[in-house]
């Protein structure tokens, strides 16, 4: 799992450096030879029951294996046709202009956990932010 620790520090690199990385460049130093699931916006199922619709991001997932330039390449996972266990070895190149967000695959949460609706926003207030602030006092 990648820290906020080493992110910030490779960030820090970046801006020292003169701000050289494209978004693919950074994405492969510091999630290289990790696995992400990356959303381009996509979905692969919308489900409708009478008036309520839910629909389910589509992600590429794979594991890092560089970048040049503005393309992302991934070793990615498939479903080889009539299989149901997924195979790595599927190399994808994706430009980093597609990439709506990211996430290490890493156990705490994917990338349709993250969709949240605005009223549960109020939620992560009173979870957070007021219990931070009670805590400081």
């Amino acid at each position: 799992m990648v820290t906020i620790e080493e992110v910030v520090q490779i960030v820090d690199t970046c801006n020292t450096e003169g701000r050289t990385k494209t978004l693919a460049e950074f994405i492969a130093t510091v999630f290289k030879d990790k696995f992400i699931e990356i959303y381009l916006g996509d979905s692969y199922e919308e489900i409708s029951v009478e008036q309520v619709s839910q629909s389910y991001p589509a992600v590429f997932c794979g594991k890092v294996v560089a970048a040049y330039k503005e393309c992302l390449v991934l070793n990615a996972v498939y479903i080889p046709t009539g299989q149901k266990v997924p195979s790595l070895g599927n190399m994808v190149f994706i430009s980093e202009r597609a990439i709506r967000g990211l996430s290490e695959v890493d156990g705490h949460g994917i990338i349709e956990d993250l969709f949240l609706r605005s009223r549960e926003t109020l939620d992560i207030r009173n979870m957070f932010i007021i219990a931070k602030d009670n805590q400081e006092k």
